[in-house]
């Protein structure tokens, strides 16, 4: 117990005690739940009664805290208890649980473990548990918000070394972990409980006589062989043999490996293969060494970390990593310590997941080949990288079938909001409708077929893009009410095409960051087989979206009888993910209409309005804008 007291100067006349207790305390409380406990137990007072929470200090008030360091741990630490495999009254074998670091886990030990009958007097128990406290007051100051937060990348060599190492403050605390594990993975941890036997399994991390097994779920169905060999193919069923497979001595890391032995390889919707894997390295290398041995190899580990690779049905899920076994002669008894876990529950569901979810894809891939005249038996290949959109030359969209080419953006199922939000804002009249980057006409033509009355114009930079679109025209019988031509959305006003004014401008321009064009397009399959202007743009992705502000802020400057967009028209604009913020401030000169989401609940375009200004109103909001 330690006694902290402190007089109420004229600063703090009129003040709560439990703001005075947090200002004058923090390195002692932590935190505001750490200091209501001590308020619920009774350990603060004002001249010498237990106060309330809400107390409120007068000037001269004698405020003291008798906090208990023991009671404050155990109200953090022991309200759950950890899992324990083996216990003796030297060592323990002990899980740690996914998402607590490992500092979380060494202080939940001792609620967590037995009382060992050997750790010393009573005399030593006290300098344990004084220095307990202590490390508890300094080393975690500030720590509680904070590590339930924090994922830690490669937090088993840190961990690892702040248990080990006798300058991190640890050498007297009791019980010790000898080895550590990230905070996104679980696991069997091995923890000492005196300190000889601490020097002793110590000792025996270095030697290597701690044998270790971690449960991996990696990208690509695993054989031992080089990436892109014919080995290297998905299967279409689960493999189940166990089979042990060599590490290669040539692969960054190899030296650590011991053994890998496959468990189960299975078919994944975006990986084309996942596989699971039981790999042992030699002591006392650790998870980070099995995931740069695997990445080098190109098999990543599934997680969000250093050294592995998400997949989009994983994201959020942690890291696909668990140290499921350690064996070890004990050092005392003599006897061989072997304990085993099974694998975590996620595990089984990112298999089920990806299985299901290939299936599913690989059902319509076929019913996309049989749609296009060909035999999905002879013609399909799952691992093969090429759209097969493209390989049949058409796509469904809007309940309609689209001609496509390498020329134009494969149409995709999230455009269909766009339409949906300009029939909402035509309600059935007469529109005329532009749309910028048009592509294959689908965005277009799908509002012109649910409008009967409206016409509309696509223009596009691409020649190629624009015969598609007009033979996709011709396809829909809509020739009469949809027209094509080149344009560049920056540079409108100089397509002779649009010296109309325009009710609906709806526009799908490219926002995938071109900076990234390596990473996204492996990040999204076939994206490299589409024309990289329909996709990718400079400024971070929005590049397109600042070109069209710029063009339809010069058409509302420029006097004349008519602009671009009429009185009251839309502008309709597809956004990617978490970009909604900033296309909103590049169109802030128009009036927010609001947002639509697709069917995966994501905000996917924007509406803005045309204010129904005169011209001179219009030309001094811009000025007023531009002198901002």
């Amino acid at each position: 117990m330690k006694i902290y007291q402190a007089v109420v100067k004229e600063e703090d006349n009129g003040t709560r005690v439990w703001k005075f207790v947090l200002s004058q305390w923090k390195a002692i409380v932590k935190s505001r739940e750490q200091m209501r406990r001590c308020f619920k137990r009774g350990e603060v007072s004002i001249n010498g009664a237990t106060a309330e929470v809400t107390r409120i200090l007068s000037l001269g008030d004698l405020v003291q805290i008798n906090f208990d360091g023991h009671a404050a741990h155990e109200s953090i630490y022991g309200r759950e208890k950890l899992d324990v495999r083996y216990e003796d009254d030297e060592l323990a074998v002990v899980v740690k649980p996914s998402g607590k670091t490992m500092v979380s886990f060494s202080y939940m030990l001792p609620f967590s473990l037995s009382p060992s009958t050997i750790i010393g007097d009573a005399e030593t128990q006290a300098q344990h548990k004084e220095t307990s406290e202590l490390e508890c007051l300094i080393k975690e100051q500030g720590r509680d918000n904070q590590e339930e937060e924090r994922d830690d990348d490669d937090g088993d060599d840190y961990y690892m070394l702040s248990n080990i190492s006798p300058t991190l403050g640890q050498q007297h605390r009791l019980p010790c972990a000898v080895h550590g594990l990230e905070k996104a993975s679980n696991g069997l941890v091995i923890v000492a409980r005196t300190m000889d036997m601490r020097s002793t399994l110590l000792r025996m991390h270095g030697d290597g006589e701690i044998n270790r097994t971690f449960r991996v779920i990696c990208h690509g169905a695993w054989t031992g062989s080089e990436p892109g060999s014919h080995e290297d193919t998905a299967p279409s069923t689960v493999n189940d043999n166990g089979r042990p497979v060599p590490a290669d001595p040539a692969t960054l890391d190899a030296y650590c490996i011991s053994d890998i032995e496959v468990v189960k390889v299975t078919s994944s919707n975006e990986a084309g293969s996942i596989s699971t894997l039981d790999v042992t390295p030699h002591s006392p290398y650790m998870g980070v060494n099995v995931r740069r041995y695997l990445m080098a190899k190109q098999h990543p580990v599934v997680g969000e970390s250093g050294n592995t690779k998400p997949l989009k049905s994983s994201r959020g899920k942690g890291l696909m990593s668990a140290l499921v076994r350690v064996a070890f002669v004990h050092p005392t008894l003599k006897k061989l310590i072997d304990v085993h876990i099974e694998e975590p529950f996620k595990f089984e569901q990112l298999r089920n997941r990806e299985q299901k979810a290939s299936q599913r894809r690989q059902e319509s891939d076929q019913d996309e080949l049989r749609k296009g005249g060909l035999d999905p038996l002879s013609t399909y290949d799952r691992m093969a990288d090429r759209p097969i959109a493209y390989m049949v030359g058409e796509k469904d969209f809007f309940d309609m079938r689209f001609k496509v080419s390498p020329a134009t953006l494969i149409p995709r199922s999230s455009t269909e909001t766009l339409v949906q939000a300009g029939i909402a804002r035509a309600q059935n009249r007469a529109v005329k409708i532009l749309d910028v980057g048009t592509g294959s006409g689908c965005l277009l033509l799908a509002l012109l077929m649910s409008l009967p009355s409206a016409t509309g114009v696509g223009v596009d930079i691409s020649q190629e893009a624009l015969e598609i679109a007009q033979a996709n025209s011709v396809l829909h019988d809509l020739v009469n009410r949809a027209c094509f031509q080149v344009g560049d959305m920056g540079h409108l006003e100089d397509c002779p095409g649009l010296s109309q004014s325009f009710d609906l401008v709806v526009c799908n321009p490219p926002y995938l960051d071109s900076k990234k064009v390596s990473k996204l397009t492996k990040t999204f399959a076939g994206t490299e087989y589409e024309p990289p202007v329909a996709l990718f743009a400079d400024q971070d992705g929005f590049g397109a979206y600042e070109l069209l502000a710029a063009c339809l802020l010069r058409d509302l400057e420029t006097p004349g009888p008519s602009h671009i967009v009429s009185k009251n028209g839309y502008i309709i604009l597809e956004i990617g993910s978490g970009m909604g913020q900033r296309v909103r401030e590049i169109f802030k000169f128009l009036v927010f209409e609001g947002a639509y989401k697709d069917k995966q609940d994501t905000e996917r375009c924007l509406v803005f309005a045309v204010p129904g200004l005169s011209l001179e109103q219009k030309s001094a909001v811009v000025k007023s804008d531009v002198d901002k």
